[in-house]
């Protein structure tokens, strides 16, 4: 039964893990735990082993992206199960961006990666409706949320400690075009097929917007494109020049 049940999407309520339960706090704390473990023996990571280590994480997270996009087209599913179009998604083409020789291709993807990815990975692990909500904790689909989140929260962190990039106010509009892009796909993708490409079409559990979303779709677009295009630069810039700045008063 559990053979089948690695495949198998439609679970009870039940059966899932559950948003707030005993797992989602045992996982929030093993994810806390592992990326300290992680950031720790990282701690004399040269800068050279650091740029060893993003690649090995960009192959390692297409692989099993492919491996997870072929699963879900075998099993029939619509557009909305496979298409790595989604916030989060944006991690795996900047990670591949970032590798890049140009500096205009490779900031754009380090600055998502930083200004982006860190907070993104630990506000999914606090609120995994895509996961938690749907899956047994045992199930593929939340190992690999949690192992994909684990590696976006890693990578951005020795980006910034490691020095392969240094955040600057200007990197906010490669970030903001590279965000906008996916909305402006995601946008005619959820007309054309229904899907719910970076949430454009539907705020997946997030009862704030929900209540946006039934007064307004069109004022509801405008706050999640916003949100991911432009505040979560912001409050990432802003986090990183505080800690920035605390550290060069404590020295």
């Amino acid at each position: 039964m559990l053979k089948f049940e690695l495949f198998y999407d439609n679970f009870t309520p039940e059966q899932v893990a559950g948003l707030f339960s005993p797992w989602h706090y045992a996982l929030i704390v093993i994810f806390a735990l592992s990326l300290a473990l992680l950031l720790y023996l990282s701690r004399k990571m040269t800068e050279k082993q650091a740029h060893r280590t993003l690649n090995i994480a960009a192959a390692a997270v297409i692989i099993s992206e492919i491996i997870k996009i072929s699963v879900r087209i075998l099993k029939g599913g619509g557009i909305d199960t496979w298409i790595p179009l989604y916030y989060c998604s944006l991690f795996i083409y900047a990670i591949v961006m970032s590798r890049a020789k140009s500096e205009l291709i490779s900031r754009t993807g380090y600055a998502f990666i930083t200004m982006g990815g860190i907070l993104a990975a630990c506000l999914f692990t606090l609120y995994p409706s895509t996961s938690l909500a749907l899956y047994p904790v045992w199930h593929p689909a939340c190992l690999h949320s949690f192992l994909y989140h684990l590696t976006m929260a890693y990578c951005g962190i020795i980006t910034l400690t490691k020095g392969l990039f240094k955040p600057r106010a200007s990197d906010s509009a490669r970030y903001g075009v590279f965000v906008l892009a996916a909305c402006f796909i995601g946008y005619f993708l959820n007309e054309k097929y229904g899907s719910n490409c970076m949430f454009l079409h539907n705020a997946f559990k997030l009862p704030v917007l929900d209540s946006v979303l039934s007064r307004s779709h069109g004022a509801y677009i405008a706050i999640v494109v916003l949100a991911q295009a432009v505040l979560m630069f912001w409050i990432n810039f802003g986090l990183y020049r505080l800690f920035t700045n605390k550290k060069g008063n404590t020295k």
